[in-house]
């Protein structure tokens, strides 16, 4: 702000704050099936080779 500038506070209904927010606004909650394959430790393990593999070929394709 500058100089002597005020900002003025305007308290809305609950009914207003609410309406306010869309469904984008909150944050994706994980189902059921995205919190197994977070913790299984066999998925966790296929997808860090299956991710080393594919940075390899990367590696390797632009070392030509």
């Amino acid at each position: 702000m500058k100089g002597n500038e005020s900002v003025e506070l305007v308290l809305l209904e609950k009914e207003e704050l609410n309406s306010s927010y869309q469904q984008g606004d909150f944050v994706a909650v994980p189902n059921t099936k995205t919190k197994f394959f977070r913790t299984f430790l066999p998925w966790q393990l296929i997808r860090f080779l299956w991710i080393n593999i594919r940075m390899m070929v990367m590696i390797l394709k632009s070392h030509h």
